[in-house]
């Protein structure tokens, strides 16, 4: 199975998920790092205090939580960029030997070096995908405040990906995505497309949504909520994120958008530091923003704003 249909399983809300207390989820990301090497303003983590690392001791319980209750697919990232963590390798390895099936991760690429890659393979990493955005140096280091360098080295990481894979013989899937813009913004962006796709086993588009940054900075709407792929975009409500995948925060807490941390509480569904990963999923904070969904009003909740964008 590919990347997109793997997303297009999630985001499609399956029957059985379309309730208030559910069952497991088939994935989640935890976040093992809140770091990131980019400060893009429009994201929420340029708003962190904190930006520390998860508890290993944290990490090895809730693992085995999640995998008992029947989580199938592990993302080992969330909001920071996880190659900054050093121990990004063990989190996988722990990962598979725990028993998940599918261990994922995405990456903005300028941390993931070839060795890091490898040793992430090694370890067991079943997908490896690049968020490729910014059309240029000059773009990127406006939008992401950052050096223009990381940009190229981004996209060499990828290209380097690739030959680490087939050398080593692993088997790690490798994709990209891209947000799908309009105008000369897309034209340019086709061009950097066309330069990675030999490089990738799957390429993918996203549409302009609330967390994409350069939309506002070039005065866009974005898409409401959280439409998923292009190919396959969905209502804004009820929003898979609230149903179908799990969201655990380097500190712990279980929030209910995979576009926010938390930081604002209406996102918050639970501390997995005080109960069961089971108990924070069918919470009654989840179970009364999943109602919200069901009714397709959401009004007064901290998707009101997403939704209607």
């Amino acid at each position: 199975m590919g990347i997109t249909e793997r997303i297009d399983a999630i985001t499609r809300i399956d029957p059985r998920y379309r309730g208030t207390v559910l069952p497991a989820p088939r994935s989640v990301k935890i976040e093992i790092t809140a770091s990131c090497n980019y400060r893009c303003a429009f994201c929420v983590q340029s708003l962190r205090a904190d930006n520390g690392e998860m508890d290993r001791a944290f990490y090895s319980r809730i693992l085995r939580e999640m995998r008992d209750a029947g989580v199938e697919e592990l993302g080992v990232f969330y909001i920071g960029e996880s190659f900054t963590c050093k121990w990004l390798p063990e989190a996988i390895a722990e990962a598979k030997a725990v028993g998940f099936p599918y261990v994922f991760l995405t990456t903005n690429g300028a941390s993931a070096t070839p060795e890091r890659v490898k040793a992430c393979m090694a370890a067991g990493l079943d997908s490896l995908k690049f968020s490729l955005n910014f059309t240029d140096d000059a773009q990127f280091a406006e939008i992401a405040q950052v050096s223009p360098k990381l940009y190229r080295r981004a996209l060499e990481n990828l290209k380097a990906a690739r030959v680490v894979r087939d050398a080593g013989k692993f088997k790690c899937g490798l994709y990209a995505s891209s947000i799908a813009f309009d105008g000369e913004q897309g034209e340019k962006m086709r061009r950097i497309v066309d330069e990675v796709r030999p490089h990738v086993d799957q390429r993918y588009w996203l549409p302009l949504y609330g967390m994409s940054g350069a939309s506002k900075s070039a005065g866009w709407k974005p898409q409401p909520g959280n439409p998923g792929r292009l190919d396959a975009m969905r209502d804004p409500l009820p929003c898979w994120a609230v149903f179908t995948e799990g969201h655990i925060t380097r500190d712990g807490k279980l929030a209910a958008c995979c576009f926010g941390d938390g930081l604002d509480g209406g996102l918050l569904m639970a501390d997995l530091n005080k109960v069961s990963f089971m108990g924070g999923w069918n919470s009654p904070a989840f179970q009364e923003l999943r109602a919200a969904h069901l009714r397709k009003d959401v009004s007064g909740t901290a998707c009101a704003e997403c939704a209607a964008a």
